[in-house]
């Protein structure tokens, strides 16, 4: 088994390096952590001095853009169109939905399919019940020439 060597203390409390109580010989050097702060320093300046030139250079040759007004309809506008008046775009495009829910209009020909208002559907309906499958040879099909929503 070793020894390890112990220091030895003066009257004093100094040891044999002439260190007194209190001083901790594994403390980091203040000159190290000074240096460390202006090494960071000087990275955060080098980053942002970079970022700038990298910048300019991406910028050179372009110029200011010209202000065009929002509801500017040129056919050289670049970009997305935008909305000019939302709530009148939008009772427009409500008004086009309810008038196509609410009226009456051949699907595909005349005589064949007919689109008509969601509550007469619900009422004729109600009336016959629901259609059984024409082809199913369980199920009849239903009467033709019977109704409103029939076909001629």
């Amino acid at each position: 088994m070793t020894a390890t060597p112990q220091n030895h203390q003066d009257r004093k409390g100094r040891d044999d390096r002439g260190v007194g109580p209190g001083f901790e010989p594994r403390d980091v050097p203040a000159r190290g952590v000074v240096c460390a702060v202006i090494g960071l320093f000087a990275g955060i300046a080098l980053s942002a001095a970079l970022v700038a030139g990298l910048g300019v250079l991406l910028t050179a040759g372009v110029g200011p853009e010209q202000p065009q007004a929002i509801g500017d309809t040129r056919p050289g506008a670049a970009g997305p169109r935008l909305q000019v008046d939302p709530r009148r775009e939008r009772a427009a495009v409500e008004a086009a939905a309810a008038a196509k829910l609410q009226g009456y209009r051949w699907i595909d020909g005349p005589g064949r399919r007919a689109h008509i208002p969601i509550d007469r559907a619900m009422q004729i309906l109600a009336a016959r019940g629901w259609p059984a499958h024409p082809t199913h040879p369980a199920h009849p099909a239903p009467d033709q020439g019977q109704g409103e929503g029939a076909t001629p």
